[in-house]
């Protein structure tokens, strides 16, 4: 069952197109990743899927309960603790405070903060730990649809893979389903049940390459040597490297 139906999506910035004829659907429990070069406008289809942007044309159809979103940035509030940021959407969700209480510890839990991590303010947490209340805070709220804008960009390489890990283990692994953003296709590779490929310029997917096994039990050769063969011989992947600047992601 389709969860996420995007159809002939369109969308402008300042008159000048930026999305033009994208097609595109996840199914239910599956983790799509859209990857393509820099510039070419896949955070802003994120941004429309999820309500953020108004698309000039075109129709999303969310046949899910909850969304969440997980950002580059982890957007904490400075002057928030880490279980007050964590708990953030739950008051808007008019959850009991008695019940928000229980939602955050379990939360936290899940992407393995302690306790003692909890009254902490963002600045008193590394860049890790950030990313880990941003993971929890969307946890929080009980989603079946998570959307990922590229959230590990910034971070060094062994973080990067630790938090990917955490993706697949509450979310790829959980049933969830999710449209992850990602520049990166060993990344891809690794959370991702399905790769889809933007063009270039933003005008339609290009195309869908289904990934063998799920994500959590390929092996690292299993991974490495897909993304060696899409980069060396399928024509889909030619461009996802390609850079423009003047281009609006």
């Amino acid at each position: 069952m389709t969860v996420l139906g995007i159809t002939s999506i369109e969308h402008a910035y300042l008159g000048r197109s930026v999305l033009k004829d994208i097609d595109l659907a996840v199914s239910a429990g599956e983790i799509l990743a859209l990857v393509g070069p820099s510039g070419c406008g896949k955070s802003t289809l994120a941004h429309v899927a999820a309500g953020l942007l108004e698309p000039k044309s075109g129709q999303v159809e969310r046949r899910y309960k909850r969304h969440a979103m997980i950002f580059q940035d982890p957007a904490l509030l400075p002057w928030a603790t880490a279980a007050q940021n964590i708990g953030f959407g739950l008051r808007f969700a008019r959850v009991s405070r008695r019940d928000r209480a229980k939602r955050v510890a379990q939360a936290a839990q899940q992407v393995a903060l302690e306790p003692g991590d909890l009254p902490k303010y963002p600045v008193e947490l590394s860049g890790g730990m950030r990313q880990r209340v941003a993971i929890a805070r969307a946890l929080a709220v009980q989603p079946d649809f998570i959307y990922f804008d590229e959230p590990f960009t910034a971070l060094d390489v062994a973080l990067r893979r630790r938090m990917q890990d955490l993706v697949i283990a509450t979310c790829a692994n959980a049933g969830l389903s999710g449209l992850f953003i990602t520049h990166d296709l060993h990344e891809a590779a690794r959370i991702s049940h399905r790769v889809a490929v933007l063009d270039t310029h933003g005008v339609g997917i290009l195309g869908h390459r289904q990934l063998p096994g799920t994500p959590g039990e390929r092996s690292e050769a299993e991974e490495r040597d897909w993304v060696a063969a899409a980069l060396a011989r399928d024509p889909l992947f030619r461009h996802i490297h390609d850079v423009d600047e003047r281009q609006i992601a």
